[in-house]
């Protein structure tokens, strides 16, 4: 059962998503950057980079960012200073400009509707027959001149449920026109989603319960919530996220999970820990438990790009085979399309994890002044200094 904790008071605001009482998605609620992913604006054309296909965008607040020709649909590239809608994919990073695009995507709970596009399609996380008819729907009901795209809960719902979804997008596509064809540039046309509302839109089933200690703060998702005095103690959550960050996390069976991200991607190595037996069937066992919770933990901490997960050695087809295939089932739950691309030659599951959010780690941990993050004490500049006279 999955229920939605919600703190506003008595600590930094924040939310909790947990399944069966682990806690499997959190973040903080605190305000959002202006420029967050899905979010629009109406720019102005600036300086064209011939090497790199792309040129710059003029934003609100002195900013800009960076648009590749190849997110311009239909191949008719704005001149400087220009006025044209652009769309947030990923937000500034570190000296990196917020990273846009011109092909719009309105994302329902639903229907995702593509007002510069013309294709129809089901959702990537379907396949086969259902994806087949899911597509075929979307084909049926798009709207003209625009494109479609049905989501993995669409496949339940009533079409007159989805026909209302796609209404609430085509009028919201409206209202930026109209803003962009009357306002200057640069302007904000729709602010991106607050974090609350992503989550439930997101989510393959909504939330069976949810909590707050403030009535209000939920008052904006439109359906019932329960109160409560602090709704982090119901499952400890402070406690889960802390075990959750550690570098090392413990799996019922006594195995351990050791996590270290680096620039390329995530690494994670499977180990029988406190479990000193070493048979086959205990080693599936835990391999298991390491995939599940390997799912769990991507998750939670917003893990994104390439992973690879080292599992205990396995020495049979059949074994590889129900590990990757329980990975692949954890996975499906995950709003962010996780791929798993089966095992390497060295027994190595890959995967791929799309980078949508800052990792949970920037969102909640300040960087060690000492060591800055890396887990190690440097040479002092004195010791330096020494060291190269």
């Amino acid at each position: 059962m999955k229920e939605l904790l919600i703190r506003s008071q008595g600590g930094k605001p924040a939310a909790a998503l947990t399944d069966g009482g682990k806690l499997v998605a959190y973040f903080p609620l605190s305000p959002q950057p202006f420029i967050s992913p899905e979010a629009l604006f109406l720019g102005k054309a600036g300086r064209v980079l011939k090497n790199l296909e792309a040129m710059f965008v003029s934003l609100p607040g002195g900013t800009a960012g960076f648009l590749p020709f190849g997110e311009m649909p239909g191949g008719q590239r704005p001149g400087g200073g220009d006025s044209l809608i652009v769309q947030v994919k990923k937000p500034p990073q570190g000296k990196k400009a917020a990273f846009l695009t011109m092909d719009i995507a309105l994302p329902g709970r639903l229907a995702v509707l593509l007002p510069e596009s013309k294709v129809a399609h089901a959702s990537t996380r379907l396949e086969g027959v259902e994806k087949s008819a899911l597509t075929r729907t979307a084909a049926r009901l798009k709207p003209e001149g625009m494109g479609l795209v049905l989501r993995a809960a669409a496949l339940n719902a009533e079409e007159k449920d989805i026909l209302a979804d796609i209404k609430v997008l085509q009028n919201t596509w409206q209202d930026i026109r109209h803003k962009a064809q009357t306002g200057p540039a640069p302007a904000l046309l729709l602010p991106a989603p607050d974090p609350l509302a992503r989550l439930l839109r997101e989510e393959r089933e909504a939330p069976s319960r949810i909590l707050s200690d403030d009535l209000r703060a939920a008052q904006s998702l439109g359906i019932h919530v329960e109160s409560s005095p602090d709704p982090f103690v119901l499952y400890n959550i402070p406690h889960q996220l802390r075990q959750a960050l550690k570098r090392r996390v413990y799996l019922p069976s006594g195995g351990t999970l050791v996590i270290d991200p680096c620039e390329a991607g995530t690494v994670i190595d499977v180990n029988t820990g406190r479990n000193s037996v070493r048979g086959q069937d205990i080693i599936l066992k835990t391999n298991l438990e390491a995939a599940r919770e390997a799912a769990r933990i991507i998750r939670l901490r917003g893990v994104g790009g390439i992973v690879l997960i080292d599992f205990i050695d396995m020495k049979t087809e059949g074994h590889r085979e129900r590990v990757l295939a329980a990975f692949e089932e954890a996975v499906k739950d995950d709003p962010v399309k996780t791929v798993a691309h089966g095992f390497t030659q060295l027994g190595i599951l890959e995967a791929t994890r799309k980078k949508a959010m800052p990792a949970l780690q920037a969102q909640t941990l300040t960087p060690c002044s000492v060591c800055g993050g890396s887990g190690y004490k440097g040479f002092s500049e004195e010791e330096t200094d020494v060291n190269h006279a």
